[in-house]
């Protein structure tokens, strides 16, 4: 139907209800397609921010190859979240280690983070990719995050191990028991042969 509307400058203006209709749904998928395109990273391939930081540890630009994570292991004591990505680093065909990109609760909300593992699977490295919490923020510091380097799956205590922050106690305290989830994730693909 038709309708007439009065413009700013007083004009009227004949509009079609139903044109206008089709307009905004036209105007909203392209708006979800365009933001879905923008926030879209193939899930097969290193983001911008995870090359960067494999390059600094890795000393160079490594070739990755996504390794697919038996999803079983989250009805098998919890080890694999949805969404985990794991990554094997090569050079030359030499195994340089792997890059893991996975998430942990913080307070109210989701962090991610990434963490490089050497062959052996000890931590080389570790950063937060996205921190979304208004508190806690003081884990995301190269400092703090450094004290996670040489892990290789001993016993982990906030307080003790790893140094508390004020502040920051329920993000660090989950970061430390993640990190403990991580690196029992890695070793059992480990043990089953899917890493080597």
């Amino acid at each position: 139907s038709n309708k007439a509307v009065q413009c700013r400058s007083g004009c009227l203006v004949l509009k079609n209800q139903n044109m206008n209709k089709r307009l905004i749904y036209v105007f909203i998928y392209f708006c979800s397609f365009s933001w879905a395109l923008l926030q879209g990273q193939d899930p097969d391939q290193l983001s911008k921010k995870e090359q960067k930081f494999a390059n600094e540890i890795f000393e160079g630009e490594p070739d990755a190859e996504l390794l697919l994570i038996p999803e079983r292991d989250s009805a098998n004591g919890g080890l694999y979240k949805k969404g985990d990505r794991l990554f094997l680093l090569k050079r030359q065909n030499i195994n340089l280690g792997y890059l893991l990109t996975t998430k942990a609760l913080g307070r109210y909300e989701y962090f991610d983070y990434m963490v490089a593992y050497a062959p052996d699977l000890s931590v080389m490295g570790l950063k937060i990719l996205y921190y979304r919490s208004s508190h806690g923020a003081a884990i995301c510091q190269k400092a703090w995050l450094g004290q996670f380097e040489g892990y290789s799956g001993q016993k982990l205590t906030l307080g003790k191990d790893i140094d508390a922050i004020a502040g920051a106690t329920i993000s660090a305290r989950s970061m430390v028991k993640d990190m403990i989830r991580c690196y029992q994730l890695m070793f059992s693909m480990k043990e089953e042969g899917i890493i080597q």
